[in-house]
């Protein structure tokens, strides 16, 4: 059996599972759905991937003396990637409460190829919840792989040039929703929230 493309191009020599997952495979694959439903979901998936991801990512970062702190950002982490697949795959989001039991029941399939074991896997969820230690190395390969394939631009709002490329691409999906007959108002209620 032949390495899928996008495992060869994408995992490093030697690396773990957050190296050798498919990220983004429908993408890649020609998966479409209807413009304006598509335009919708891509800058929801967007918005989800910079404003909510990246923090995410920066706790598990900035908490290496609080790996209870990190155990809970990694489990909120896999949550929020499942919203975005289920956007992305043109379903309705689930709940909250039900996001990490739908994603390790039925794995993910749009932001990555991965069923329920091997998220477990890359989220290090078998080490002991609450204990001294949290394993994120996985997911930093992972979200890096993620920010990497994803089509279209992520700028970080967090350093001093994201402003303005933050601004920049608001722009960018406010154009790009009008083109689609949509109103980028969608995407108001992410920003309130973040």
């Amino acid at each position: 059996m032949t390495p899928d493309r996008n495992q060869e191009q994408d995992a490093p020599e030697g690396s773990g599972i957050g190296g050798r997952l498919a990220v983004f495979p429908s993408v890649r694959g020609g998966h479409a759905m209807p413009t304006p439903q598509a335009v919708e979901a891509w800058v929801q998936a967007a918005w989800l991937m910079l404003a909510e991801g990246r923090a995410y990512v920066e706790d598990l970062e900035g908490g290496t003396d609080q790996p209870q702190m990190q155990q809970a950002a990694k489990l909120r982490f896999l949550e929020q990637l499942l919203d975005i697949d289920q956007r992305l795959s043109g379903r309705a989001p689930v709940d909250d409460a039900h996001c990490l039991a739908v994603a390790l029941e039925y794995g993910m399939g749009e932001v990555l190829d991965a069923s329920g074991p091997e998220l477990i896997e890359a989220f290090g969820l078998t080490e002991e919840f609450g204990g001294n230690t949290c394993r994120v190395e996985e997911i930093h390969v992972l979200w890096e792989r993620l920010l990497a394939a994803f089509p279209g631009e992520l700028p970080d709002r967090l350093v001093a040039e994201g402003q303005r490329d933050m601004l920049r691409t608001l722009r960018e999906w406010t154009r790009l929703a009008r083109a689609a007959g949509l109103d980028i108002g969608f995407l108001a209620p992410f920003m309130k929230a973040a």
